[in-house]
């Protein structure tokens, strides 16, 4: 009998722990813990994979790929230009985000992300990597899935 409390008690331990973890309280930790960077990104499908690399086709202005994006806890933010500045581009930029309620999607203002603002899908958030689709249309090609991926 006392095996069954023990293992009960372990089950609703792992299973707290499990909640915790999954909680928008860690993914605002995440996402605040330090300065994300543009790692790489490019057109491609729903489960992330890149079919085609935004540097093939220059998307992405090499002076905005070493830019830093800084997330701050009260859902305001900051975009630095670093030291490969954009032409006219002010040093930094203020921007503003929040979760969604289920924690699936991230909307930024103020083209927080490679210049681009509105609501993004969290593939993947881990304390290094942050995978961020957006299903967008591109001239020429229809309706596509844009993948950015940053990194600490």
């Amino acid at each position: 009998m006392k095996y069954t409390f023990l293992i009960l008690g372990i089950c609703v331990c792992g299973w707290s722990c499990k909640k915790d973890a999954d909680s928008g309280g860690d993914k605002t930790q995440l996402l605040t813990s330090a300065d994300w960077k543009y790692d790489n990104g490019g057109i491609g499908d729903a489960n992330g994979n890149i079919l085609f690399d935004f540097s093939s086709f220059g998307a992405i202005p090499d002076c905005s790929l070493d830019n830093s994006v800084r997330f701050n806890s009260g859902g305001t933010g900051t975009v630095s230009e670093n030291a490969n500045v954009c032409s006219g581009a002010p040093a930094t930029a203020s921007f503003t985000w929040s979760l969604s309620s289920d924690q699936n999607n991230l909307n930024v203002s103020g083209g927080a992300v490679a210049g681009i603002s509105g609501n993004f899908k969290i593939k993947t958030l881990s304390s290094s990597k942050l995978t961020l689709t957006k299903d967008t249309t591109v001239s020429g090609y229809g309706s596509v899935t844009a993948i950015f991926n940053l990194k600490h």
